[in-house]
């Protein structure tokens, strides 16, 4: 006959193995979801030129980072560096993200992006890299970019 403690042991193991099997892991599809959505938002921000709109999807200590300028802190001072391109138009622009990982309120996305630019002098020039943008959800479930960071390829 086992003893009463290999009994408690397997008893133990036993509702070890059903509780791992029953621990769901989080759905992360609607922040997902969301996420990408955002940046499709300040994309066809960025398409109309719309810089108080596009400073407004940065969180309030958020950044942009581009490796041929300084970074740019808070969303004050985005949203006055963006206004700074108001006279540029924005021929086409297309942001894609081809990866987007949820970590509770954060999340991470990685892609590219493609612009078509005529600035305010008439010449026209193409701009595309790399981007990788963190984000952070609010109290409210809203998603805000606390980091975008652009990698030009020329």
């Amino acid at each position: 006959m086992p003893s009463l403690t290999a009994s408690r042991c397997a008893a133990w193991a036993a509702c070890a193995v059903l509780l791992c099997g029953c621990v769901a892991k989080k759905d992360t599809r609607a922040d997902r979801a969301r996420v990408e959505a955002r940046l499709q938002q300040y994309s066809a921000m960025l398409l109309r030129m719309d810089t108080a709109g596009m400073a407004s999807v940065f969180a309030p200590d958020g950044e942009m980072v581009n490796p041929r300028q300084p970074p740019v802190h808070g969303r004050a001072a985005i949203g006055k560096f963006l206004e700074g391109f108001s006279d540029y138009k924005v021929l086409s622009n297309a942001d894609e993200a081809t990866s987007t990982l949820i970590d509770g309120d954060t999340a991470e996305q990685i892609g590219t992006y493609r612009q078509s630019v005529r600035s305010p002098g008439g010449k026209v020039f193409e701009a595309s890299g790399r981007l990788e943008i963190g984000w952070v959800k609010d109290a409210s479930g809203e998603w805000y970019i606390l980091q975008l960071a652009t990698f030009p390829e020329k």
